[in-house]
């Protein structure tokens, strides 16, 4: 996942990026919709006031009831130029993660480049719902949203980034494609396990529980936070324009990366190994 790419090419994609994202905070500031820079993009705005120099993402989080808010405002004053793409809008996606991306684009990773979906140059949008109160339904919410998610991907076309070398890459890469025709077989499509997914990461939402999380990360459990660890919310400068962080941005980041402010070396700069990039009117 450290290929890097030319550094014209990453100039572009990020210059494609931070436009989504500005058109997306004005759309935001027009309907009092709270949206938030986070994980990586947030380490981006604290340590280089922007991108990360190596990065090719933008994480932003919203609140269930923000979110639902804007799926529905977006596509009537956005929806000439971008489009929300998610298991609700494209029965072949296959990701828990909703992507916003620019409908003339194409951006493809090495791990998608089988889906039948096509997949533009995009920011990510975390949705932060209720984490149950007690232990136990706390690990049983993380622990079968984590699996579903899994099995989200699985059940697509993508291709799964296994970590190992060798005969342990091999026996994980044939239990991963045995998963993935057992799905086909049993015709369990990406939608169907989405549902599960969403409806276990949405079943506290009718409470008043402390915390919340987004359930789009393998470690919800890092990510918990209560709105006052939200509120009031940050301006930070990125690049030439302004976005929101959470209050306690330092103390979230903390907790998932750790010294987040040293450099890390050059191969563990992570970026989403480009396959196929296509600028469409930017060209």
């Amino acid at each position: 996942m450290n290929n890097q790419y030319d550094e014209a090419t990453l100039k572009r994609v990020q210059k494609v990026q931070a436009k989504i994202l500005k058109d997306v905070l004005e759309l935001c500031e027009r309907h009092s919709i709270d949206t938030f820079v986070l994980f990586g993009s947030a380490i981006g705005v604290v340590r280089h006031q922007g991108f990360i120099p190596w990065d090719d993402d933008i994480d932003i989080g919203m609140f269930r009831e923000d979110f639902e808010r804007f799926k529905e405002i977006a596509p009537k004053e956005l929806g000439e130029k971008y489009e929300l793409m998610n298991c609700e809008t494209n029965e072949h996606f296959a990701c828990t993660v909703n992507h916003f991306q620019k409908k003339d684009t194409t951006f493809i990773s090495n791990d998608i480049k089988n889906a039948k979906y096509h997949s533009g140059i995009t920011i990510d949008i975390f949705v932060f719902d209720h984490l149950a109160d007690g232990k136990w339904q706390r690990i049983y919410q993380c622990i079968m949203t984590w699996f579903l998610g899994r099995l989200l991907f699985l059940s697509g076309d993508g291709v799964p980034f296994i970590p190992y070398k060798g005969i342990k890459h091999d026996i994980a890469f044939a239990i991963c494609r045995l998963v993935h025709y057992g799905l086909k077989l049993f015709r369990i499509t990406p939608r169907k396990i989405y549902k599960a997914f969403s409806k276990i990461a949405r079943k506290y939402n009718d409470k008043e529980t402390t915390l919340y999380a987004t359930f789009e990360t393998p470690t919800p459990w890092l990510n918990a936070m209560r709105k006052s660890d939200v509120y009031p919310l940050k301006k930070m400068p990125f690049d030439d324009f302004e976005v929101y962080i959470p209050k306690n941005t330092d103390w979230l980041l903390r907790r998932i990366f750790g010294d987040y402010m040293q450099i890390p070396p050059k191969e563990k700069r992570i970026n989403h190994r480009p396959f196929k990039i296509e600028f469409g009117d930017d060209d």
